[in-house]
Formats: structure tokens, sequence, C-alpha cells
């Protein structure tokens, strides 16, 4: 994914709204190796996935990106996550919750069930890409705001708070993902799969 007109411009930008994201550095890069990090994270897992858990991914990839706005994600849905890559291979989780509630410059989209959270605003980025402005967390724990984390993010420290930077992609009327290139832990990319 090509964004490194899309970094410029998010970097020199200032927030227009309260509710609008002012993108952290190291986040922009890692969206910006979207491209790079799938092929690697989708040779591991083809060659380390299980078959099952292998034909569940091609499922969660298929389809293009139409051109829907965050609004597409508002309301509930059943989500899927599979972590790709790096030591892990493939690993494909079973089905949780999410939803995607209307905020005043978005989407503020969820999972809400399961041991490993995501929370964050949803905005469609100056190259006209959905753009998640996520926070990752543990169940149980409270996550800041994106815009309220720290510089410097330890990935080991408790409670666990990530930055979860994310592209999304919205397939039909009852189908979406979302990519999250180089996360902070575990694996080359992560993809939550959304359906209902």
């Amino acid at each position: 994914m090509k964004l490194m007109p899309l970094a410029a411009a998010l970097l020199g930008a200032l927030p227009v709204h309260a509710a609008e994201v002012t993108w952290r550095a190291d986040d922009l890069r890692r969206l910006e190796q979207l491209d790079a990090a799938s092929g690697q994270a989708l040779r591991e897992a083809f060659a380390k996935g299980a078959p099952a858990d292998v034909a569940d991914l091609v499922e969660a990839l298929r389809g293009p990106a139409d051109n829907s706005g965050a609004e597409a994600l508002a309301g509930d849905w059943t989500c899927r996550t599979f972590k790709l890559g790096g030591d892990l291979g493939l690993v494909a989780y079973p089905p949780f919750k999410c939803r995607g509630t209307p905020a005043e410059d978005g989407v503020m989209f969820e999972k809400l069930t399961g041991s490993q959270r995501v929370r964050g605003l949803v905005q469609r980025g100056p190259d006209g890409a959905l753009l998640l402005a996520g926070v990752g967390y543990i169940a149980g724990d409270t996550p800041p705001e994106y815009g309220a984390l720290p510089a410097e993010i330890d990935p080991a420290a408790s409670p666990q708070i990530l930055a979860a930077p994310g592209v999304v992609e919205v397939t039909g009327g009852g189908s979406a993902r979302i990519l999250f290139p180089l996360p902070m832990v575990e694996s080359t990319l992560d993809i939550l799969q959304l359906s209902r």
C-alpha cells in the first residue's frame, strides 16, 4: 500500500475537529509497510499453517475493497483474528464480537470479546484509505484514546497497552477486514475478519 504521501499529509496536518486523529510517526511507517509485511506473513502462514486455517485465511482475504466509508462499519459484527508470520506461522482464532459505533468524525470500532482487544477511531485518510487509529489492550484493562498513547511503548509493560494502526477494507454489505501490519507483539501481520 502506497501511504508515503499519506504519511506526509497526516504528519503535517493539524486536527480540524477534536476527534480527528493525530498519527504517531511509527504507526504511519508500519502502515506504509503493509504490502511488504503482507507478502512475508502470507509466505510464512502458507508454509506453516494447518490446511483448515489456511483455507479460512484465504476466505478472509477474498474480495476487493470497495469505496465504502467508515459508516459501513457501524453496527454489530462477528469478528475473527488471524495472526500471520513470525514464530507463529498462522494462528486462526475462534469468532469474537465486535462493534462499530458512529462518532463525530468516523466510527469508533471495538473488539468486545476475547482476551486481546482493540479499540479506535476509523476515518478516511487523505489518500482515500479507511484507517483505524487503534489501541490494543488486554480484557479487563481500560485503554487510553489513541492520541493519549505515550511516545515510547513497552509491549512487555503491565498493563499491556499497544498502538494498533490498521487499514480497513470493506468488501461488501456484510463483510470487511482490518489489516494490522507489523504489530508490536507476536506476528508480522494480524487480520481481523468481520462478517454479519
